[in-house]
């Protein structure tokens, strides 16, 4: 069985396709069987990261064309196998909900070790799903106000659809859910949910309990300018902690680079044509904090 991982990020531009691209090929490198999905259904271009002009068959031929989901793998020059997503088909964005679970079963199945998903940005339905399905958790962000926000926004959503999900199973918890599901805000934090769980059943309440506290999250920051801008993860794990009750896992970062955004230009896998330079040994680091710390 394959392990999931997930990378998710509060907003767009931020950098998680090169992230995930870069990763993917960081733990090929270390000797590990690696497939790489672009889980971004709306708006898929983690090709472009790996050195593929087109990104062949994927995810759309093995749900709506029926093909074998061996058949839609594609080996890529980067070195690591990859399916892709699709970005010009309306209405592949929203998938349903047995159409997900097909998906990751399949890839669970599949013969790697780790099976990497480079998830869309935002909070839709299919991005949080996939998400809180994965073994490890990665979220991507920058030290901007917006990022930081829309990042804690994300892990807000994503926490709250899990604990909703699990609600579903007794009637009791009816009303809660459709609080959750319409407007997370009306929850401002972790304990009002709590507080109201608790009001209807103690013993559902232990069991949400028990999910917040297992659910850990590991976060990467990109283009980093200074050494001030890293007290962003103390800031960051700090809130996320006091109003989410979540445990924030501190996975490194990488700095600014320019050759970065040259490498991008003329779509060449970065990590392959770059083994050492600063962003590769980060992205190094991070490989085993991801596999030591999740």
């Amino acid at each position: 069985m394959a392990e999931i991982l997930a990378v998710a990020s509060g907003k767009g531009g931020v950098g998680k396709s090169f992230f995930s691209s870069n990763i993917s090929m960081s733990l090929k490198f270390a000797g590990n069987d690696v497939l790489l999905v672009d889980a971004d259904l709306g708006g898929a271009n983690t090709h472009d990261f790996i050195g593929l002009k087109v990104p062949g068959l994927g995810l759309y031929e093995f749900l709506k064309d029926k093909v074998d989901i061996n058949n839609v793998i594609t080996k890529s020059p980067a070195g690591i196998d990859f399916i892709g997503g699709s970005s010009d088909v309306l209405g592949m964005a929203h998938i349903t909900n047995f159409e997900k679970l097909k998906v990751l079963n399949k890839l669970k199945k599949l013969d790697y070790k780790y099976v990497f998903l480079d998830l869309g940005a935002g909070t839709s339905f299919n991005t949080v799903d996939f998400f809180n399905f994965a073994d490890k958790k990665i979220m991507l962000m920058n030290a901007e106000p917006t990022s930081l926000e829309n990042s804690y926004g994300f892990l807000k959503v994503a926490l709250y659809r899990k604990i909703e999900l699990h609600l579903r199973k007794f009637r009791e918890m009816s009303d809660i859910c459709k609080k959750l599901h319409s407007k997370s805000m009306q929850f401002p934090n972790i304990s009002s949910i709590y507080t109201e769980i608790g009001v209807v059943n103690t013993k559902i309440l232990e069991e949400v309990q028990e999910i917040v506290d297992s659910y850990k999250v590991g976060i990467v920051l990109n283009v980093i300018r200074t050494r001030k801008e890293l007290n962003v993860f103390y800031g960051f794990e700090s809130v996320t902690k006091k109003y989410l009750g979540i445990d924030i896992e501190k996975l490194g970062f990488m700095p600014y680079d320019i050759s970065v955004s040259e490498s991008i230009k003329l779509m060449k896998p970065f990590y392959l044509n770059n083994l050492k330079s600063d962003v590769s040994r980060c992205l190094d680091d991070i490989r085993s904090h991801i596999l030591t710390k999740l």
